[in-house]
């Protein structure tokens, strides 16, 4: 796979209340060269991936997540932890954090404990940046349609390398997004704010249709 047209634009992109974990550093909470151990993370799991037949589309990184693994739905603690996942393992992954323990995400270990068996679904958000309440760097908020707007050449990049798969949104935004490239994605129910037993109903589901014809 080639992907220098891909982090070409993952890297590019700056705005306000929005940290490019894969370009920038905060000495606050990440380790001297941390943006490129977060893009070597994501360009191994692409790889191991890259056979994958399904993509599950979010919304944006949440800050105990992506904003440190640098793969989307992914903590720290599921790929270098006491027990990541299975994939995960001898691969050299990476943490960022300059916390003592790697960093751990609520719907990031609600989302590994459906998909841990499989080795066909790869993850990826509408917008792959984290966004961030202001002054307040560790709390998650939704990108603005603006933010979305700006990055569709990312999305249509990323989706590009998988060419023919199977498509699904991970909660409205990402359906959102999605459509808005034209894209038609079957909508799962995202497991944060209550939403696991929708999620994993959805989970349970991916690629059923297909098989049974």
């Amino acid at each position: 796979m080639d992907f220098t047209r891909l982090f070409s634009k993952l890297s590019e992109y700056r705005g306000l209340n929005v940290f490019n974990q894969y370009a920038e550093v905060d000495p606050e909470f990440d380790i001297p060269g941390a943006d490129k151990i977060r893009r070597d993370n994501l360009i191994a799991y692409m790889e191991i991936f890259r056979d994958a037949r399904y993509i599950l589309v979010g919304e944006a990184p949440s800050f105990y997540g992506c904003r440190f693994s640098g793969i989307h739905f992914t903590s720290e603690e599921l790929i270098m932890g006491e027990n990541p996942l299975p994939w995960a393992r001898g691969k050299g992954f990476k943490k960022t954090s300059h916390a003592a323990k790697p960093m751990k995400e609520h719907s990031a270990t609600i989302v590994w404990g459906q998909l841990a068996a499989r080795n066909d679904v790869i993850l990826w958000n509408a917008f792959p940046w984290h966004t961030y309440k202001q002054s307040e760097k560790n709390k998650n908020r939704k990108p603005t349609e603006d933010e979305l707007a700006k990055s569709v050449d990312v999305l249509r990049t990323f989706l590009a390398l998988y060419p023919g798969r199977q498509i699904y949104a991970i909660g409205r935004t990402a359906e959102f997004a999605l459509g808005n490239i034209g894209v038609e994605a079957e909508y799962i129910r995202h497991p944060a704010n209550g939403g696991k037993p929708k999620f994993v109903d959805g989970i349970k589901g991916i690629g059923q249709m297909i098989q049974a014809l």
